[in-house]
Order: C-alpha cells, then sequence, then structure tokens
C-alpha cells in the first residue's frame, strides 16, 4: 500500500498524525497532488488536543496551496475541492466574514451545476441507474455546501455589529505561488525530518520575507542554546525549526484587516509563571520550561506599530496565541518582524506571507446529460423491477468519505434528496409510476404523483419562469 492510500486510511480510522506523515511522504514524490494537500489539510484540522491540535493554520495553508495548484492545472473540479476545504478551515478558525464570502462563490459555481441536472438528481434519489458518477458527486458537494451554508449564517447572525470576524479579508484566489517541483520537495523533506524526529510537524509556509530575524533562544540563565537563522529575501522555506529550540516551541501567525495572530505552540505552560509583554513595537514571551531553563520568544521590532491597549494574549494547554492590534489597520504586514527602519506597507500581500499567484482563464464548467433518452417506457415493469431492488449505497460511501464534510453530526442528507426518498419508499405502485414517469418525461421539471392523471400522455416539461 503506497504513502497515499495509507494516508487515507488513517485519516478515515482517526489517526491524524500518522495521516499527515503518510501524506506529506506521498508529496515528497508528488509535490503537485492537489487532493494530497485537501487530505492533508483535512488531518491538520483534526488533530486531537493531545497531539498538539487542532492545527488551523497549517490546514488553511494546505487549502490554499490546493487552491493554486488547481488554478495552474486549469481544473475545476480540483479547485472547487481546496475551496470547499478554505472555506471550512476559514470558519473553524472562526473568519466567519471570510468563509461567508467562500462559501457564497463555490453556491455560485455549484448552482448552475445542480439547476441542470434536477431530471438526475431526482432519478438518483429514486434508485434509478441513469443518474451519472458526475452528478452524483455534485450532489454530495451540494449537500455539504448546505450544511456549512446554515451553520456560517448561524454564526454571522449572533455577532455585534462591527465585529471584525464578520469581515472579508480574503480574496477568491489565494495570494500563493507554487514552487517548482524540485524546491516542494525539499520542502516536504524538511517536514519529514520534523516528523522523524518526534516534533510536531509544522505546514507547508511558502514565504516572501524581508530583511530581519526572529530571535528564539532557551538559556539556563541567559546563555544561547540555539542561535536564530536568519531568513533569505524572496526565498521560499517551509516553517521549520530555526535550531533546536524552535523545533519544540514551532509559532505561526496570520492577519487580517484589524489584527495579526500569533501562535506559539508550547504544553503546559505555566500561566503564573510566564510573562508576555507586549510593546508597541515588540514582542517578548518567556516561560520555564520542563527541564528547568527559561525559554524566549522576542519580536523586536515588529513589522509595524500595535495598539497596546487593545491586544491581548491567552494561555491554553497546548498552545500561547496572542493577538496584535494593529495601530494602523488595514496595513499588509510582510512579515512579523521588520527593520530598524520604517516599515514598508505591501499592497500586495495577502493574509499570510505570500507572494502572489498569476491568475488562469476559468475553465468551462463540466456538462451534463438533461435530456430523456429516446424511445417507450415500460413505467410497470420498471416500477415492479425497482420494488425487487435491495437500496445499497456503499459504492458512494467512499466518495461521500473523500468529499471531506468534517459534520458527522448533521446527517440529515440533502433536503431535496431525502423529500424524493421517502416519498417514494412509502408509495404505491401507482406512485412510483407516476414520480418516474412525470420526472422522466419533463426532464427534471415536473413531479406528479397522480398516475390516472400521468398515464394520458407525455408530461410536458415546465422550465422555470424568469421572474
Amino acid at each position: 500500500m503506497d504513502d497515499a492510500a495509507q494516508g487515507a486510511k488513517a485519516l478515515t480510522a482517526s489517526d491524524f498524525p500518522s495521516a499527515i506523515k503518510h501524506f506529506t511522504r506521498a508529496l515528497t514524490v508528488n509535490p503537485h497532488a492537489t487532493n494530497y494537500y485537501v487530505k492533508r489539510s483535512t488531518a491538520f484540522s483534526r488533530l486531537k488536543p493531545e497531539d498538539g491540535g487542532p492545527n488551523g493554520e497549517a490546514a488553511l495553508r494546505d487549502a490554499e496551496m490546493a487552491v493554486a495548484l488547481g488554478i495552474q492545472r486549469a481544473r475545476r473540479e480540483l479547485i472547487i475541492a481546496g475551496q470547499m476545504r478554505r472555506a471550512i478551515v476559514l470558519y473553524q478558525l472562526g473568519r466567519f466574514g471570510d468563509a461567508d464570502f467562500l462559501f457564497k462563490i463555490l453556491r455560485n459555481k455549484l448552482g448552475n451545476a445542480a439547476d441542470t441536472n434536477s431530471k438526475d438528481k431526482a432519478m438518483a434519489a429514486m434508485g434509478l441507474t441513469d443518474a451519472t458518477a458526475a452528478t452524483r458527486d455534485s450532489s454530495v458537494k451540494d449537500q455539504e455546501l448546505q450544511i456549512w451554508e446554515v451553520k456560517v449564517k448561524s454564526q454571522l447572525s449572533k455577532l455585534a455589529p462591527g465585529d471584525e470576524k464578520a469581515n472579508v479579508t480574503i480574496a477568491e484566489i489565494p495570494s500563493v505561488v507554487v514552487p517548482d517541483t524540485g524546491v516542494l520537495k525539499e520542502l516536504h523533506q524538511a517536514q519529514l525530518r520534523e516528523m522523524e524526529s518526534g516534533v510536531e510537524p509544522s505546514s507547508l509556509q511558502v514565504e516572501n520575507k524581508t530583511q530581519g530575524q526572529q530571535n528564539q533562544q532557551e538559556t539556563p540563565g541567559k546563555a544561547a542554546h540555539g542561535a536564530p537563522s536568519e531568513s533569505q529575501s524572496q526565498s521560499a522555506q517551509v516553517s521549520t525549526s530555526q535550531g533546536p529550540v524552535t523545533a519544540k516551541h514551532r509559532h505561526e501567525w496570520y492577519q487580517n484587516h484589524n489584527t495579526v495572530v500569533v501562535t506559539l505552540y508550547a504544553k503546559g505552560v505555566p500561566k503564573d509563571k510566564a510573562e508576555i509583554e507586549i510593546q508597541e513595537h515588540s514582542l517578548s514571551i518567556s516561560f520555564p520550561t520542563s527541564t528547568g531553563s527559561d525559554f524566549t520568544f522576542d519580536l523586536d521590532p515588529l513589522y509595524a506599530a500595535v495598539d497596546t491597549t487593545a491586544s491581548r494574549y491567552s494561555i491554553m494547554s497546548t498552545k500561547i496565541e496572542i493577538i496584535l492590534h494593529k495601530k494602523q489597520p488595514g496595513q499588509k504586514w510582510a512579515s512579523l518582524e521588520g527593520t530598524t527602519g520604517p516599515a514598508p506597507q505591501s499592497t500586495t500581500s495577502s493574509s499570510f506571507p505570500l507572494p502572489s499567484v498569476p491568475t488562469s482563464a476559468p475553465t468551462k464548467a463540466p456538462s451534463y446529460p438533461t435530456s430523456a433518452r429516446g424511445g417507450a417506457k415500460n413505467w410497470d415493469k420498471i416500477a415492479a423491477d425497482l420494488s425487487k431492488k435491495k437500496k445499497s449505497n456503499s459504492g458512494d460511501q467512499g466518495k461521500d468519505e473523500d468529499m471531506d464534510s468534517d459534520l458527522e453530526e448533521y446527517n440529515s442528507g440533502d433536503p431535496v434528496d431525502g423529500f424524493f426518498k421517502k416519498l417514494y419508499a412509502n408509495a404505491d405502485d401507482d406512485t412510483r409510476r407516476a414520480m418516474m414517469k412525470s420526472y422522466y418525461e419533463s426532464k427534471g421539471t415536473a413531479l406528479s404523483t397522480n398516475w390516472s392523471e400521468v398515464s394520458k400522455g407525455p408530461v410536458q416539461e415546465h422550465p422555470p419562469s424568469d421572474d
């Protein structure tokens, strides 16, 4: 069994650390495999607290890479899969405005396909075999999207006016540049080395850094245990450790319109002994470790000034989270740490310190059959045959899992799909014949349960009005 298959198996078994490791190893072989990033993003977002998770920022970066790769390959289905995962992660991060923005884009892309294939969708619900695999896949995506649309709408309705969680801070296309195969392989190999050394795996982070250092050191007293490494301008690199210290306590960050959020992963930090100092131009974190030494994380100077009165931090069981409020809202930070001179303002950087990606021409949505096959139908025989069949969805279960809804508790299914199944299952033979004949002959635009009426002749199409 190859690593991708083992990763999928581990994901299904909720062994998320193993899934991350297997998909990372698979990416060292095929670093442009979009689906591997989607799956690894899922594993990152589902990491359990005892495994140092969930790791939302790592999940988001993998989802953004999946979208960028889908655009690069001009594959509509890959772009949609990446955008769905990206939207779900943003929701899980509490960025409801951003998530809603993407869900609306996905609805626009999936809506037409769902409408065009209403006949196939109804036939699939009634157990007919004419529905295409593409239609079933589209139905699964549509079902998942409906659930998330309800959830994000509910969260947005609970927010107070002006709450930054409702802000839209992203663009449809993430500003990610896709490195060439050789560079990506090196990045994933670096991640594997982290995992094999027993370190919590970091996420893929392609950055466009400016000058500066992010100084981290662990000292018994103040003697340096690990020296910081300088970032290189215009270099693509993975957010791995800078010496032994960051291997133990890695950090990540992201930004939106008003804030910069820094997360330092460290388990069991004593709240009463940790020292966190937020200044207008610097950030300092210090706490004792289990070995008796002191861990220090310093950012001096920060990329830009912050509002110390609005900034805050929280110490949790597996991490420290610092929310820095920008003194100049809307300013994009190109890195966490700035230079000694005035910090330049970038107008092209994304919510992450990522270079931009060239846009590709949109691909046309795949077309599916919408008209009935010619020839007369023996509806009595079809209904009798269907009554004898046992419904089995085992062939589609894997596909449903691959779509990764992240919502096992929302197992109610597509309301339209469920309605057809329930109505059809409880109907008598005449009603079933009427349902199939009316839907089939009207090309999915009409549904009737009255066989005495439907049996008189062909059922006409009823296209939707323009109103």
